[in-house]
């Protein structure tokens, strides 16, 4: 008799942008904040659902960057076809903090940024 192997664990973020009146820039409001892996190679994907009348996308040349940069968890980051949708995986292999700046750009081609963290807690 074989056994069944678990299906891949995945985590999905939504996030809300609103312009900030004050900064003159973007609010941007992920759920859940801060992301806890638990389980190995876990997909993550990043939506955006909430831009108000903006038409907010990641920016398909560089959505993202890490650090740290070489930290051997995280794969390359693939961008949907509407560009709302940004998915990659985390190997969590090891217990660490990943600092991780999504780039967003607006439908003018204004370029902004917002760094959740991602939390490698392996359970073994």
């Amino acid at each position: 008799m074989s056994k069944l192997v678990a299906s891949t664990p995945f985590i999905n973020v939504s996030i809300k942008i609103r312009p900030d009146h004050i900064t003159g820039s973007y609010k941007v409001e992920t759920a859940p904040a801060i992301l806890r892996v638990t389980q190995p190679d876990t997909v993550i994907n990043y939506q955006i659902v909430d831009s108000g009348e903006q038409n907010i996308v990641f920016n398909k040349n560089n959505p993202m960057t890490v650090t740290p940069s070489d930290n051997n968890q995280l794969s390359l980051p693939s961008v949907g076809i509407t560009g709302k949708l940004l998915t990659f995986s985390d190997a969590n292999s090891v217990a660490m903090t990943l600092k991780i700046l999504l780039h967003f750009v607006d439908e003018k081609g204004v370029e902004f940024k917002h760094d959740p963290e991602v939390s490698n807690d392996p359970q073994r």
